[in-house]
């Protein structure tokens, strides 16, 4: 959903009005204080607040208008500010023109200006800090819709990334269960469960591009039973991993890393390929014992897409290290 533009609460308004308004009539209530033992201080005293209400008001008003009104063209919002103008003027002077002929002996012409001054000033600071405040209100609506620009465009690159990795999933395995229904009925039912397990699994990351840890090690547990169906002794799997299962890892990963070591290893049951998973300061760590084929045609384009998904998900990519006998890949968990 776009975010709208919305006036700020009315506690927010009132706080800039009597804010203002404080400000504005700072010196009438220094000299009333100045006062305090004169025997009109009392009047004086009556005078100030009402000015301080008045004033209060004129700023709470015009804010309003301006905030109001903003979206309106420049005639139409200066001929609004200046009727407000002309009828708030006309009754802050009516209002509080009686108590001050009481308190005050300065000509009354010196008391029309400044009060027509006073409420000009108003209007204009109010007309600045609307539009303040509505720069302020568009800046943070670029910056809000920029962001869910940016994770919309993220989970469409991640689901990008996870359709390049899915695509003949299960046709090896359906060539081993064809041959495993007239070998070994009972073991084609297991076969079959754990089968239907991996396809529901990965249906439901489709729409997942992270996944707990926990469904992430139960799902790779399935995934290779099939393929020690298929391989029977010449690969093993140990999963070294207890705790921290409740986090959070990129889906699928696992698969893709276990059929990344069948699809660029040697195996035999004199040299069988032993995979290890565990976890090392905040990374999945996925190790097999290397026996690269002789002719590896290999395009790296699985460890691409996983490292493209780890940036995209955490801002980290994966680290891969080689030795003599050894390939670890390290995929960074991410934040729960």
């Amino acid at each position: 959903m776009s975010p709208t533009w919305q006036l700020p609460a009315k506690k927010y308004i009132l706080i800039y009005s009597l804010a203002g308004s404080l400000l504005t009539t700072i010196i009438p209530i220094t000299v009333a204080i100045d006062h305090l033992q004169s025997q009109h201080f009392l009047l004086r005293l009556a005078d100030i607040t009402l000015l301080f209400f008045i004033t209060s008001l004129v700023f709470y008003i015009s804010f309003l208008l301006n905030l109001r009104f903003y979206k309106l063209s420049i005639i139409r919002r200066l001929t609004i500010n200046i009727a407000a103008f002309g009828l708030l003027s006309f009754l802050s002077i009516s209002v509080h023109l009686p108590v001050w002929k009481v308190t005050t002996h300065i000509p009354v012409i010196f008391y029309f200006r400044d009060e027509i001054i006073r409420n000009l000033t108003i209007f204009i600071v109010s007309s600045l800090a609307a539009r303040y405040y509505y720069n302020n209100v568009e800046i943070q609506m670029v910056k809000l819709l920029n962001s869910e620009l940016k994770n919309e465009n993220l989970t469409n690159q991640v689901n990008g990334l996870m359709q390049q990795i899915n695509p003949h999933f299960f046709f090896n395995s359906l060539n081993t269960l064809s041959g495993l229904v007239q070998e070994n009925p009972e073991k084609s039912e297991v076969f079959i469960s754990k089968l239907s397990q991996v396809f529901r699994y990965v249906l439901k990351m489709q729409e997942n591009s992270r996944a707990l840890l926990a469904d992430e090690l139960n799902f790779a547990e399935d995934y290779f039973y099939l393929l020690k169906m298929r391989f029977e002794d010449k690969i093993n799997l140990t999963i070294n991993i207890d705790d921290n299962r409740h986090q959070m890892v990129p889906s699928l990963c696992t698969q893709l890393l276990i059929e990344n070591v069948i699809k660029h290893n040697r195996m035999s049951r004199q040299m069988p390929v032993d995979i290890q998973i565990s976890i090392e300061d905040g990374f999945l760590v996925v190790c097999n014992t290397w026996f690269p084929q002789q002719s590896n045609a290999s395009t790296g384009l699985g460890l691409t897409n996983l490292n493209k998904r780890s940036e995209l998900l955490c801002g980290k990519p994966i680290e891969i290290k080689k030795s003599q006998n050894l390939f670890c890949v390290k995929v960074p968990m991410l934040k729960s």
